[in-house]
């Protein structure tokens, strides 16, 4: 089965400041099981790297990312979507913690809340992030609900 993955768990040096978040615990874990990563980074394919580092904050009654004074929200919804259906073998999408793209449970600078990165809103698929996939019963639940996706594509084919 294909995984998207953040390319930076993968060990590539695409984060905002030109460093990696290498994971090979869970890389290891995904070979374990058959599951075939494909890397990918919304922020390094639209802006290169090094790059600002992107934040969330609130403005007025919605969420936006922000690189420096620039609102990026809309950029960053299209590349995601666009990655997503470049992807459509991909059974499940794992990103990195804390990411404003690809983590799953964002902070919200001086709002005192979380949001989910643009590639879980997105998402159509299964999706975590590399914090929560170090326990070992998350990774059993991702696992079973990427398999479980991937049988009710083949129901729908049919």
């Amino acid at each position: 089965m294909k995984i998207l993955i953040s390319s930076c768990l993968l060990g590539n040096q695409v984060r905002w400041n030109g460093a990696q978040k290498l994971n090979q615990e869970l890389i290891s874990w995904c070979e374990e099981n058959n599951l075939e990563l494909i890397p990918v980074c919304p922020e390094n394919e639209l802006f290169g790297t090094p790059r600002a580092p992107i934040n969330l904050i609130q403005i007025e009654d919605k969420t936006e990312a922000v690189m420096g004074s620039k609102k990026i929200t809309e950029l960053l919804e299209q590349k995601a979507e666009e990655i997503f259906d470049r992807h459509p073998e991909a059974n499940g999408f794992i990103g990195i913690v804390g990411s404003p793209s690809c983590g799953i449970s964002v902070g919200i600078k001086k709002a005192g809340r979380v949001t989910k990165g643009v590639m879980h809103k997105i998402s159509k698929i299964p999706s975590d992030d590399s914090g929560q996939m170090k326990n070992p019963k998350r990774r059993d639940i991702f696992l079973e609900r990427i398999k479980k996706y991937e049988r009710g594509r083949h129901c729908e084919i049919r």
